[in-house]
């Protein structure tokens, strides 16, 4: 089979690979669809951050189960499933959180970027039948959507700006919407991704760098009670905090990777509270799941490309610049 390789920055290879072998608890499914992450185009750029050297990529990935371990009754062959990035061992403190990617015994799960793998059936997710491929590839980033909203505590008719409009935006959006936010405005620098925000349920979409100093507030109705900072450039973290109300929440969701400068005085005349929240829980996958089948508004609408495996390499370097994508997925097994 076929799998993606980064050996450094720049170089990512399509590499013949061996087939995993298959445990008694395991699965194996070929690979639908697999959605390029921000952190893939970061992490293979020669930045600190960088993955290791011989490492296979992707990890917003869904499956079809082609082949069952002797022990594993949960799935049947021809389920589609959508599949954690890192199989737990559901044993020790951080799988009993439900914090499966800080398993200290979990068996990495990368290789999205490949025609097949073998997982631990603990690691699948049952797709229903309404949920599309392209959308069982975004659970994984939608979840995290979810997540940062909890830890930041938000409450039903709270006031919720996202500055930015990408992928991770867009999560944020679509999830403060359907735990009733009062009332959502997405900040960017373009208007170019307008109709796929307000589409994913934000209530207005204003310019971020809008000389008019109550742009945003106006746009609100007040001060926001969260300020998802979505951008991942240095200075958006000042700028969240600067925006949102005393005693409000600032969440740090674009993962920048250079130094960011802030005055903790002023957090501390806001009692501001500023989180980082990182990935899911188990909770937060299967509620996703749960939410794409139920609800109308349909999250494929964020897949702007759908690409074959050889097209990856490319496609990253291209999305390194300006680019007008939104979600990139590849389709491994697609000829």
């Amino acid at each position: 089979m076929h799998v993606a390789v980064f050996h450094g920055p720049g170089q990512i290879a399509i590499e013949e690979a061996a087939e995993g072998a298959l445990g008694d608890s395991d699965v194996r499914i070929a690979i639908a669809r697999c959605g390029i992450c921000g952190s893939d185009v970061s992490m293979t750029s020669g930045s600190p951050f960088d993955y290791q050297h011989g490492k296979a990529l992707g990890h917003e990935f869904v499956g079809e189960v082609i082949e069952r371990g002797r022990a594993a009754t949960q799935f049947r062959v021809g389920d589609k499933l959508a599949v954690l990035p890192s199989g737990p061992c559901g044993q020790c403190e951080m799988c009993r959180q439900g914090r499966p990617l800080f398993c200290s015994n979990g068996r990495s799960l990368f290789g999205g970027f490949g025609e097949r793998m073998v997982i631990p059936e603990r690691a699948g997710f049952l797709l229903p039948g309404s949920v599309s491929l392209a959308e069982g590839a975004l659970v994984e980033p939608m979840a995290c959507g979810r997540r940062a909203l909890r830890i930041g505590q938000m409450q039903r008719g709270d006031r919720v700006l996202v500055l930015g409009a990408g992928n991770m935006a867009l999560a944020v959006i679509y999830w403060a919407r359907l735990q009733g936010a009062g009332r959502i405005v997405v900040a960017s620098r373009s208007a170019r991704r307008d109709d796929i925000a307000l589409a994913m349920g934000a209530d207005a979409a204003v310019r971020l760098d809008d000389p008019d100093p109550e742009a945003l507030t106006r746009a609100l109705g007040g001060q926001p009670d969260i300020v998802a900072e979505c951008v991942g450039k240095p200075g958006m973290i000042a700028r969240a905090i600067d925006k949102v109300r005393l005693g409000g929440s600032v969440l740090s969701l674009g993962m920048c990777s250079m130094p960011e400068t802030i005055i903790p005085a002023m957090n501390t005349f806001k009692e501001v509270s500023l989180h980082f929240p990182l990935a899911y829980s188990i909770e937060d996958f299967t509620e996703t799941i749960r939410a794409f089948d139920a609800g109308t508004v349909r999250p494929e609408d964020m897949v702007s490309a759908t690409i074959g495996l050889g097209e990856l390499p490319a496609m990253i370097e291209t999305m390194r610049g300006p680019h007008e994508h939104l979600k990139v997925q590849v389709a491994p097994n697609q000829r």
